[in-house]
């Protein structure tokens, strides 16, 4: 039964290292992406004073900028729904982990005379 126990614990271990570098990545990836909206709003932002205050021409080509900018945005925000999905999924995993590993310690402790302390 201990050697099973070993052998579980292992692979719980195995799992939530690989979780962790899931949330780790997607953490990066999310920065990134909230980066890139943070530049592309400026940018709407730029583009909206020139259709407001540019010449014909001026006005003309931000407003096309402004339909380049906003495709852009909608996929970022594409992407974020997706991490976000992705988050919450990886934060799952770990809750469902955390709950192996005190049933795990509870077993082991369960052998002992000792009491645990977590």
């Amino acid at each position: 039964m201990l050697e099973e126990t070993a052998v579980s614990s292992a692979k719980i271990m195995e799992r939530m290292e690989a979780t962790l570098g899931n949330l780790e990545q997607m953490s990066y990836d999310t920065i990134n992406t909230t980066d890139q909206l943070v530049t592309l709003l400026g940018k709407a932002r730029d583009y909206n004073m020139q259709m407001r205050d540019g010449t014909e021409a001026e006005r003309a080509e931000a407003s096309k900028q402004m339909g380049v900018m906003l495709d852009r945005l909608l996929n970022i925000s594409f992407l974020l729904n997706n991490l976000s999905h992705q988050l919450e999924n990886e934060t799952a995993y770990q809750r469902e982990t955390s709950y192996a590993i005190c049933q795990i310690i509870d077993f082991l402790y369960g052998m002992t005379d000792i009491e645990p302390t977590v």
